[in-house]
């Protein structure tokens, strides 16, 4: 089975899909996908199917090389990203033809990127998904230098496409910026000082190094209970959770958190927010926003059609060339930032000036 042999897994990355649902009555995590958009974008691009596996990268410096022709395309945080030395543009479906490499650099904008092949990982499947869940020592493995990643061989797709995401729906914040994020009052709420509640929606936390895929921990002001007591008798968790530990600084839970916590939880992440948090690196500042479950189920409803209302195509420009007295018709695109070439359904990068 053609394969993507790793050179370099970067900061930190591993093969997810949708996750695992329905058995955390028996402890297991839901795990899957950090940002959903992006990942839904990149299989929607492709023609994949939803729950179609993925390359999950967090932080760049991922390198590969393909063993067999395929497409490929790259979403999420935004940095330079080449293919064969040649720059590439995200959201865009590329032909990688044997032996190409892949290379993704440094993020500049965002924390998360996919890495998606026509077809989908093909990666051994634990409950039901293939998503690897570290914590558990069970559900595969992480990405490291020499892994193998298998995926089918297609050489085709009908035509050329490049996709384009409407600014407002994206998930990427600015450097500097502090990003609002929505929340619900959670569980344990009530137990808060109304001094500690206000001190938590009136503030700027910042995101701390101390940040994987089962949480993120917030600097910024301590967050007292009632009492200070801020043990709990466990109960149920899920990504977006707001726990307050013993030493009072908020720590988010992420899409691999575990099950039950013992830890009072002020308020939890809505989902449509759950993805601009994620791409959100260590340092970057937020605060958090306190809106009610009515507002929370009208943006909810809103970003359903979430595809359709943030993705649209963009036209090819057409060249004509006469080779050895035959017209030979393609397909081009020259921006600041990369260049492509269409040629019998296959987007290639160029490295040529637009003079030519």
């Amino acid at each position: 089975m053609p394969y993507l042999d790793v050179i370099s897994p970067g900061l930190f990355s591993s093969v997810q899909d949708n996750g695992r649902y329905g058995l955390k009555s028996i402890g297991v995590s839901s795990g899957g996908v950090l940002d959903s958009q992006s990942y839904i974008i990149s299989n929607f691009i492709l023609g994949n199917s939803k729950n179609d596996a993925s390359i999950e990268i967090i932080g760049g410096g991922f390198e590969a090389i393909f063993s067999e022709p395929t497409f490929f395309c790259i979403t999420g945080a935004i940095g330079k990203n080449y293919l064969d030395k040649k720059l590439i543009l995200v959201n865009t479906p590329y032909y990688a033809s044997r032996g190409s490499k892949i290379s993704i650099g440094t993020l500049e904008t965002g924390w998360i990127c996919y890495l998606s092949i026509v077809g989908g990982i093909q990666s051994k499947k634990y409950l039901g998904s293939r998503s690897v869940y570290i914590n558990s020592g069970i559900f595969g493995q992480k990405i490291d230098k020499y892994t193998k990643i298998n995926y089918i061989e297609k050489n085709y797709l009908p035509e050329p496409k490049i996709f384009k995401v409407k600014n407002k729906y994206s998930t990427l914040s600015t450097n500097n910026q502090v990003t609002s994020i929505r929340v619900l009052e959670s569980t344990e709420y009530n137990k808060f000082t109304n001094k500690s509640k206000k001190l938590f929606f009136n503030s700027i936390f910042n995101i701390s190094d101390q940040y994987n895929r089962q949480g993120m921990m917030l600097d910024g002001p301590k967050i007292h209970t009632k009492g200070d007591n801020h043990d709990i008798i466990s109960n149920y968790v899920n990504k977006g959770s707001i726990q307050v530990p013993g030493d009072k600084m908020p720590i988010v839970l992420l899409s691999d958190s575990q099950t039950t916590g013992g830890y009072p939880k002020i308020a939890n992440v809505i989902s449509t927010d759950f993805n601009k948090l994620v791409q959100l690196r260590p340092g970057s500042k937020l605060r958090f926003v306190l809106i009610d479950i009515v507002e929370a189920q009208k943006i909810y409803i809103k970003n359903i059609n979430l595809i359709e209302q943030s993705i649209y195509e963009e036209n090819l420009e057409k060249i004509s060339l006469n080779v050895n007295g035959s017209n030979i018709s393609l397909d081009y695109l020259f921006g600041d930032k990369a260049n492509l070439i269409g040629i019998d359904g296959r987007l290639l990068p160029l490295d040529f000036i637009k003079e030519l």
